[in-house]
């Protein structure tokens, strides 16, 4: 898909937010911030969608899982995928990977990586763990839509929780909405 395409299509859905905006959670144990500076108070509270499920992210993923930016994407790109020793992986679900995602990515679902899915293990596979063994794994970088998807974060947690090393795994919370607004190139899926 065409660059110019998908920022226009992003544009139109925040353009239209404000119409059909609602009040919404910050996070699922806050709704709105408040406080008192030279006594005057202020409040922060957020429209939009809908939280839980489109909760602010924390910048950590989980503990001992480097967040990082553009920059270092492109760093990753570079150094591990076109090495092949790495993948971008896009957690988001198909319908949206196929419009369009950060180049060289490939879509793995969160859905597929938690716990309760029989085929997990063959997923692990595919990502280079052999019998438990995570020593030939790819090095990872996730990422979802933005910094209030929880796919990605969670999907962090689920590789954690596999053995995937905390070493080989980095996130990228600001996602395809960041790498979109700062009008850096996408992909269409093949």
């Amino acid at each position: 898909m065409n660059h110019g395409l998908l920022l226009t299509a992003v544009a139109a859905i925040a353009l239209a937010l404000p119409v059909s905006a609602q009040d919404s959670r910050i996070s699922e144990d806050r709704d709105r911030f408040q406080m008192t500076v030279n006594g005057a108070s202020i409040s922060i509270t957020r429209s939009g969608v809908a939280c839980p499920p489109a909760c602010l992210q924390p910048m950590q993923a989980a503990p001992g899982v480097v967040t990082i930016g553009e920059l270092e994407m492109l760093d990753f790109l570079e150094l591990f995928v076109a090495g092949g020793s790495g993948l971008l992986v896009d957690t988001r679900l198909p319908e949206g990977y196929a419009v369009g995602t950060i180049p060289g990515a490939v879509n793995v679902p969160s859905a597929t990586l938690r716990p309760g899915n029989p085929y997990r293990d063959d997923l692990l596979n595919a990502l280079g763990v052999r019998n438990g063994d995570f020593s030939g794994a790819f090095d990872l970088v996730v990422f979802g839509t933005g910094s209030d998807d929880p796919e990605a974060a969670e999907s962090v947690r689920s590789l954690l929780e596999a053995g995937y090393p905390a070493t080989k795994l980095k996130y990228y919370r600001g996602g395809l909405n960041a790498w979109v607004g700062l009008g850096l190139s996408t992909a269409a899926s093949r």
